[in-house]
């Protein structure tokens, strides 16, 4: 039940974050730019959501994401789709990937855009008992 809970909250929240960025965007920015990125934390604190709208239908668009040391870790090419389908969207499940920092590129051959971000992992602190005095 609570993953239930959890997945509507995040679509909910998903879906309120995209119609108010829909009704924000700027005609000529819209005609500048290829596509529009955004990349949020999912609930899952090991995976990352990735929205993708494209502007211009006819575009291929490549994503890679990369490592510090710059080696492609993961790589897509997104096809120039017509009709009204000009979204992407994608769950990025990382971990199985260290700790570090990491870029997502998305390019579409004229624009590119990176979003960085860093993974680590909590380290475990060791908590001591703590006394307590009870008066009667």
């Amino acid at each position: 039940m609570k993953t239930f809970a959890k997945s509507t909250i995040g679509a909910l929240l998903f879906a309120m974050s995209v119609s108010v960025s829909s009704f924000a965007i700027d005609d000529d920015l819209t005609q500048k730019k290829s596509f529009g990125v955004a990349m949020f934390p999912a609930a899952d604190p090991s995976k990352l959501w990735m929205c993708l709208e494209k502007y211009k239908p006819g575009s291929k668009i490549e994503l890679q994401l990369t490592n510090e040391k710059g080696e492609v870790m993961f790589r897509e090419v997104l096809p120039a789709k017509g009709g009204k389908k000009n979204g992407f969207r994608q769950q990025f499940d990382l971990s199985q990937i260290g700790d570090g920092r990491y870029t997502f590129r998305i390019s579409d051959g004229i624009q590119t855009e990176e979003r960085t971000f860093k993974l680590s992992t909590p380290s475990i602190r060791e908590t001591l008992p703590s006394r307590q005095i009870t008066m009667n």
